[in-house]
């Protein structure tokens, strides 16, 4: 009994203690599945500390170069060691799980992110675009921003590189495509040059893991006056306009370009580049091709029409929200575009025709097109010049002939034939006087209604619309050019004259309808000097287009300045009151630096700031050199212009006459009222 009792207990003890030790022997051999995860665990809790020590490692020096307390050269090293250790932390996966705000207030403001993704050939990339300015206090130079690319398609695979080391320019806003070179970077925003800053476009491909600057190669251009290009191979293209105090760049709708735009919506610029490389800048937003200056809610591309010696070129709509109004728009378009083929396109009568097209007036509302061209027929004694239009109602979705405007009576005819309207060609100018008036009505009744041949269209009469004038052509014999149009400021048509106020409310939204043309006398450019460089087309409220010239004249022997508004004819419609800089001084030696149009007191119109250099004129002992005097001009609801002396005054003696920019904050602080 006592044994069994005491076999029990052993056994019992043994199969606690087999118990234990297993239980140890299987906690000692944990699957490798669970142990790579743990490892796993721990070098990611690793990796996290070892980032974020390095991220706050970099604020901290950050700090330093920031302390103005500290010596100049402890700053500077801890400068280059933040410029180098930022681009290295960019390369680490963890910079990539942090957003763009998040980082921008881990460095408390001192950065400026932009990230960016985009659907390429080769798949999805992610760009961030990090721009740090350093203080000027230590790179003691406009050199003071550093651009770094950061780009993954994973966020396993990061990488970063510096690509401005301490240059003037300041990336705003990029884009990222593929083209027949490779991916390319296009950047663009700021050079910290001197005011107004100018902007700039750069080019960069990627080549492996590295992007590479490019050289552009500009293609087409079309610059207003008022802009100017500095181009260098292998170096941004940089833009300014002198003109205007504040220009911004951003990247076009449809990604292919970016658009610049200035404080004067008329003197706006795209840039569009193309898969092959080449850039084009034109001034398509721009009055320098009379086209309003809106941005649209649709796009415009080219087709072509090519055969049996036909060629004809016409504009399609794209990108429109409605796509049944996109249809029926383009149908009108293509209708119009080929009008009088179906005598032509299917046989072999040796005609031979080559049109082109020009767009005068894009807005919401308003679409008008102008094709021009040559018709050749075989054996004829010499080729017939063509001219014919489209103009739309987007709206509406439907055409606009003259009459649906104007009433084509009397009154009509006879503020035509007083000479109202300015001949697009100058030497045509007196050919309208050769019309009776019966001939006219008859004309322009019938004006954008064609009849189905090209013989037909070339004995017709059409109009067009810019941003601010009625356009219309009339046929002409050939000996004086086929055709010959003319123009008249929406601003001058009476009321009386006019048919449904709804498309004129609209049509001539730009205007001051109360505008009448001044006549006065041509400027006389023997007594005054034109300064070419500082003169620009311009609009004004109570003017229209005109056209603004600084000049040098010459009172009791001594050259000053004199400014003019002159119409196209180059008549002068207004002359400027005296410039405040006239009074004590003289321009021997000095000459007009800056000019810009803007509503400076916030009073709907605008008005001119000039910056001119004067000198006392003398030469030699007791000369004083050469020194800044601004001056503004406020417009008045009268169609005049006056400046206030009180405010010239302490203008110019508190040394706000520097730059274009230095006036306008200090004016702006004022409270001004010329009316």
């Amino acid at each position: 009994m006592n044994y069994l009792k005491y076999g029990r207990a052993s056994c019992v003890l043994l199969l606690l203690i087999s118990c234990v030790v297993l239980n140890g022997c299987m906690k000692g051999q944990d699957s490798p599945a669970t142990e790579t995860t743990h490892a796993l665990s721990l070098q990611n809790d690793d990796k996290t500390i070892t980032y974020s020590k390095k991220l706050d490692t970099l604020v901290k020096k950050l700090h330093i170069v920031n302390d103005e307390n500290k010596d100049f050269d402890t700053r500077q090293n801890k400068l280059e060691e933040f410029i180098q250790e930022l681009n290295s932390l960019l390369n680490e996966p963890e910079s990539v799980e942090m957003k763009d705000e998040e980082l921008v207030e881990k460095f408390e403001n001192n950065l400026i992110i932009l990230t960016k993704s985009f659907p390429l050939k080769s798949g999805q990339l992610n760009v961030r675009v990090v721009n740090y300015r350093a203080p000027k206090t230590v790179t003691g130079t406009i050199g003071d921003k550093y651009t770094f690319i950061q780009w993954w398609s994973t966020k396993r695979l990061v990488h970063a590189q510096m690509i401005e080391d301490g240059g003037p320019e300041l990336t705003t806003d990029f884009v990222v495509r593929d083209s027949d070179q490779g991916i390319q970077l296009w950047l663009g925003g700021y050079v910290s040059i001197y005011h107004p800053d100018p902007v700039f476009v750069d080019l960069w491909e990627l080549s492996g893991q590295k992007w590479t600057e490019k050289g552009i190669n500009v293609g087409k251009m079309k610059l207003p006056n008022a802009w100017e290009l500095n181009k260098d191979m292998n170096e941004p293209i940089i833009l300014e306009s002198r003109q205007h105090d504040s220009i911004g760049i951003e990247v076009l709708d449809h990604g292919d370009g970016f658009f610049i735009n200035s404080d004067d919506s008329e003197q706006n610029l795209i840039i569009e580049f193309s898969k092959s490389g080449e850039v084009r800048i034109d001034s398509e937003y721009s009055t320098a091709l009379n086209t309003h200056s809106e941005r649209q809610s649709y796009e415009l591309i080219q087709e072509e029409y090519s055969k049996n010696g036909i060629v004809i070129k016409y504009p399609q709509i794209i990108k429109l929200k409605d796509i049944a109004k996109q249809k029926s728009l383009n149908k009108i378009l293509k209708a119009d575009a080929l009008e009088g083929l179906q005598n032509y396109a299917d046989s072999n009568s040796g005609v031979h025709v080559e049109i082109d097209y020009e767009i005068k007036r894009q807005s919401e509302r308003f679409l008008s097109v102008q094709y021009t061209g040559i018709h050749y027929m075989k054996d004829a004694a010499y080729p017939t010049y063509m001219f014919y239009t489209t103009n739309l109602d987007m709206k509406q979705v439907s055409r606009i002939k003259l009459r649906d405007l104007i009433k084509v009576e009397k009154p009509f005819i006879e503020l035509i034939k007083s000479g109202k309207i300015t001949a697009v060609q100058p030497e045509q100018q007196g050919l309208i006087g050769d019309f009776t008036k019966d001939d006219l009505i008859q004309l322009l009744t019938n004006a954008d209604v064609t009849k189905g041949s090209l013989a037909e269209v070339e004995m017709e009469s059409f109009s067009y619309f810019t941003n601010d004038s009625l356009g219309m052509s009339v046929p002409m014999a050939h000996v004086v050019g086929d055709h010959a149009e003319y123009e008249i400021r929406f601003a001058q048509i009476p009321e009386n004259i006019r048919r449904n106020e709804e498309l004129w409310s609209e049509l001539s939204s730009v205007e001051d309808q109360s505008v009448s043309t001044v006549g006065g006398e041509k400027l006389n450019t023997d007594q005054y000097e034109i300064e070419e460089s500082q003169s620009f087309q311009t609009t004004f409220e109570g003017f229209g287009k005109v056209r603004f010239v600084s000049t040098y004249g010459y009172t009791e022997g001594f050259r000053k300045f004199f400014f003019f508004l002159l119409d196209d004819q180059g008549h002068i419609l207004y002359p400027f009151p005296d410039f405040y800089g006239n009074r004590e001084w003289v321009a021997r030696y000095g000459g007009v630096e800056a000019v810009a149009f803007k509503d400076v007191n916030k009073d709907g119109l605008k008005d001119v700031i000039i910056i001119a250099d004067v000198d006392n004129g003398i030469h030699g002992p007791g000369r004083v050199d050469q020194f800044p005097i601004a001056d503004i001009y406020f417009q008045k609801k009268n169609k005049t212009f006056t400046t206030i002396p009180a405010l010239d005054e302490t203008l110019n003696d508190q040394g706000h006459n520097q730059t274009i920019k230095d006036v306008i904050q200090y004016v702006s602080k004022q409270r001004i009222n010329v009316n």
